[in-house]
């Protein structure tokens, strides 16, 4: 199944009815696109997110993190920013 979720670094999760397009994911991001695989209830996913998140500064984004962390165990880095997550799809538009 196809399907796009956006969620936010407030921890809040919002269900997108079609696969962005790269303009509408680069103003949902907040920046430049980066694809980053993650693992969500034991499926890979993949997370779009700010590729330059870190340097912005943006807020940690807790869900992400852990997705992240569940796919690469022992790895320390944190996913920051308003993210994408796509299931069933590699890419955006």
């Amino acid at each position: 199944m196809n399907k796009a979720t956006i969620i936010k670094s407030d921890g809040t999760e919002q269900v997108l009815d079609h696969r962005p397009t790269l303009n509408e994911a680069q103003k949902i991001v907040g920046g430049y696109i980066e694809f980053v695989s993650g693992k969500i209830n034991g499926k890979v996913v993949i997370m779009v997110v700010d590729e330059e998140g870190l340097l912005k500064h943006k807020p940690k984004n807790s869900k992400a993190t852990l997705a992240y962390w569940a796919r690469y165990p022992g790895i320390s880095s944190i996913i920051v920013g308003d993210v994408i997550i796509l299931e069933g799809w590699r890419t955006v538009g």
